[in-house]
């Protein structure tokens, strides 16, 4: 993958690294293109004069990788070049790359061994970094980092701003992904390249990087390249580097079924954007792999070669073929302001009454649903959103938005909080200058950074959670850097400065505490989703002295011991532990699934003569004995009698259980992957006969060990309980603090009812 700031050079990069004539002028990438794929093939004497297959049309596999390789010999043999096909339109394309020119490359590789490689030009504008989590990811990758070497002399500070943001970024999201960088304009560079090595080692420590691939042929740790040299070969070594650390990769040797090779091969031959899962799962049964899809998939997705999500079922029924169609489709809505001015007076968005849809999404990032389905060309739609809403780059919008026209006030609304980066806002800076703040709590990424997109992020979940509480909540007021957001009667600012934001609520916010739980419990939610490995600290400012800032752990220690009075503060003060009861008055502020907090009994009705039980809570115990060992604490904890195997580990006799289930108001069903492959199917059965009213609750996790689509729990049931899965609403378990109060509001409601 090419990344760097826009205007480097990236394109004209990838240009000299295939062996391409110099492009002086060219316009910049949008998005990113996936800008050629060539293999470089052994290929034996007999079979040279036969015409090579080429790969099928609009084939991605790479969309994380600057160079994907795969090794398969070493042998010292002729090879050849295979063209594929580019992946943009091809007008531009042709502006690009000349891609017979490519086949100059066929025999150059120095190690002599096959490599496929896939280059991603990536666009540098600030508007595209809400995408990177989705091509920077851990598998088969090398990072190819370009920066201006005339601008980093010029204007030092920026230049190294902008480097340090892509070290970081290809740092956190594949930590262990070789980096090449690359010095373009060469030919402007005046002063001696070794200016350029001194001023990248005493403030970006590229010497101390392991990670940097280094130039061993000038002893730099980055190639000085000159794009517009008339030499072929003035990117050789820049290609002998790439080819050595693609060759290096964990991925390269790694073993694969032949099965599943297969099965990708008949899929990519399919030469479409995307199939039904149903189809892949077709071809894998071909191959005796149908019970593997989600596994291969899972496994080729991780290497960036096509695209699949389990989250829901609509993202589950859906695989990627072609990664780019998806980069376009998101890249028609996050768009740079190039686009966005062709797109402002494009005829068919004004013939489709759209132009003030487009205006609301470029000023305040919200999006009618009409203007969704114009840019994605009514395709996909309903994916698209999903997708979009999965990795948190959109969140429903529950409030009024009067400047659209009244015909799409009620249609659905969706907050693209990432394209308020820049914004800004003086009647809301002169709003939260004027609050009478209370508790403040600081989220700390000082450590490391703070990536682009975490705020974007958090803003989203915020405005989604805010409408939840309907009228006696105003909408979010939002900017690229700062919002004031109501949760029903509690109000509170975020901000995000430098590599930290503040949460502080309103003082006369209702139970302040429990508000600020909510929002470490929703940025917790945002970076496990997004941004697993980001290091973070949670501070807490003394209600007593605004200058003060204690670390969350060392005050918790502090309250879990009697015997300490005093901590030290992230300067040198030591204050006293006292000063921050306030925190702690709905306990822990990180906890998430064992909530410690005030606890409401819920009203419930009589159990009815003769039942002992309100629920009766039906699990596997392999793959979800600790979720509903959860559930059932939790219910017990508002007053609920519940029925739960939990000591005898699913071992109790039969009878104990009928008569359990017979005992209670009703039969709840939770959901994972292997449930009715043990007693569950038994007790599933006496439910049914007793005419128990059931209720339904899945595991909405995919990275949990019991997770499985919706779609596989109905085709595993006994066709008795199939009737289920079609008149039943299945809920969604959620362990988050922010979604689990309202996921056991409902579970208890529906439990009332029956």
């Amino acid at each position: 993958m090419v990344v760097g700031q826009g205007a480097a050079g990236k394109t004209s990069v990838v240009r000299s690294l295939l062996g391409m004539k110099p492009e002086p002028t060219h316009k910049s990438t949008v998005g990113a293109y996936r800008v050629a794929a060539l293999r470089m093939a052994m290929q034996a004497e007999q079979a040279r004069s036969k015409k090579r297959q080429s790969l099928p049309k609009r084939v991605s596999q790479g969309i994380s990788n600057v160079v994907f390789g795969r090794r398969r010999s070493s042998a010292a043999q002729t090879f050849v070049a295979e063209e594929q096909v580019e992946l943009v339109p091809e007008a531009e394309m042709a502006q690009r790359f000349e891609f017979a020119e490519i086949e100059e490359l066929a025999g150059q590789t120095k190690s002599g061994e096959k490599i496929f490689f896939t280059i991603w030009d990536y666009a540098g504008q600030e508007v595209f970094y809400a995408l990177h989590h989705i091509f920077l990811t851990r598998e088969g990758g090398v990072f190819m980092v370009v920066f201006d070497m005339q601008e980093l002399l010029i204007k030092q500070d920026q230049a190294v701003a902008y480097l340090s943001f892509w070290l970081n970024s290809v740092k956190l999201h594949a930590p262990t992904g070789p980096i090449i960088l690359v010095g373009t304009h060469y030919d402007q560079v005046s002063v001696d390249v070794n200016e350029v090595e001194d001023i990248l080692v005493e403030h970006l420590s590229v010497d101390e990087n392991a990670n940097i691939v280094t130039n061993s042929e000038e002893n730099l740790s980055f190639f000085p390249i000159d794009n517009m040299s008339p030499e072929p070969n003035r990117a050789s070594e820049l290609r002998a580097a790439v080819e050595a650390s693609a060759s290096s990769l964990e991925t390269v040797s790694r073993k694969i079924s032949l099965r599943w090779l297969k099965v990708l091969d008949d899929l990519l031959k399919l030469d479409c954007d995307y199939v039904p899962f149903d189809t892949a799962q077709e071809l894998a049964t071909k191959y005796h792999a149908g019970d593997q899809t989600d596994e291969l998939l899972s496994f080729f997705h991780e290497l960036g070669m096509l695209v699949h999500l389990r989250a829901t079922d609509t993202l589950h029924d859906k695989v990627i073929l072609n990664p780019q169609w998806l980069l376009d489709k998101l890249s028609r809505v996050i768009a740079d302001k190039i686009h966005v001015r062709q797109m402002r007076y494009n005829r068919e968005l004004q013939k489709a009454g759209l132009k003030v849809d487009f205006a609301v999404l470029r000023k305040h990032g919200i999006a009618t649903l009409s203007l969704l389905r114009f840019l994605w060309d009514d395709e996909e739609v309903e994916y698209l959103v999903e997708f979009m809403r999965g990795v948190m780059l959109l969140s429903n919008w529950n409030f009024p938005v009067k400047a659209l026209p009244k015909g799409r006030q009620g249609e659905p609304l969706y907050l693209v909080s990432s394209l308020l980066k820049n914004s800004t806002d003086a009647d809301l800076d002169a709003e939260i200058a004027d609050m009478d703040l209370g508790l403040t709590c600081v989220l700390d990424f000082s450590e490391f950074f703070l990536p682009d997109g975490v705020f974007a992020r958090l803003l989203s979940l915020c405005a989604q959670y805010s409408g939840n509480f309907g009228a006696i909540s105003r909408a979010p007021q939002l900017a690229g850097n700062e919002a004031i957001v109501h949760f029903g009667l509690s109000v509170f600012a975020l901000e995000q400065t430098q590599n930290k934001i503040w949460i502080r609520v309103e003082r006369d916010s209702r139970e302040p505490a429990s508000t600020l739980k909510t929002l470490v419990s929703m940025f917790r939610d945002a970076r496990d989703a997004v941004f697993q490995d980001l290091p973070w600290e949670l501070l807490l400012q003394s209600p007593k002295n605004a200058s003060v800032l204690v670390s969350y752990d060392e005050a918790a220690r502090g309250f879990a011991s009697s015997g300490i009075e005093f901590v030290k503060s992230v300067g040198t003060k030591v204050v006293n532990v006292a000063d921050f009861e306030p925190f702690f008055r709905d306990g822990s502020l990180k906890e998430d699934e064992k909530d410690t907090g005030t606890i409401e009994q819920a009203s419930l009705r009589d159990l009815p003569a003769g039942l002992t039980y309100h629920v009766f809570l039906s699990h596997r115990q392999v793959d979800a004995g600790d979720t509903c060992n959860l559930i059932a604490e939790k219910l017990q904890n508002r007053g609920l009698k519940v029925w739960f195997d939990q000591e005898s580990q699913g071992n109790l006799a039969e009878d104990a259980m009928r008569r359990g289930i017979r005992a209670s108001k009703c039969y709840l069903l939770f959901l994972s992957k292997t449930v009715f492959e043990g007693a569950v199917r038994m007790e599933l059965e006496t439910a049914l006969q007793e005419e128990k009213p059931i209720l339904l609750v899945h595991e909405s996790d995919p990275n949990r060990v019991g997770f499985d689509t919706f779609s596989s729990y109905m085709k595993s049931a006994p066709d008795a309980a199939k009737h289920l899965f079609r008149e039943t609403e299945s809920m969604p378990f959620q362990r988050r603090l922010y979604l689990a109060e309202a996921f056991y509001e409902e579970l208890i409601a529906r439990i009332n009812a029956m």
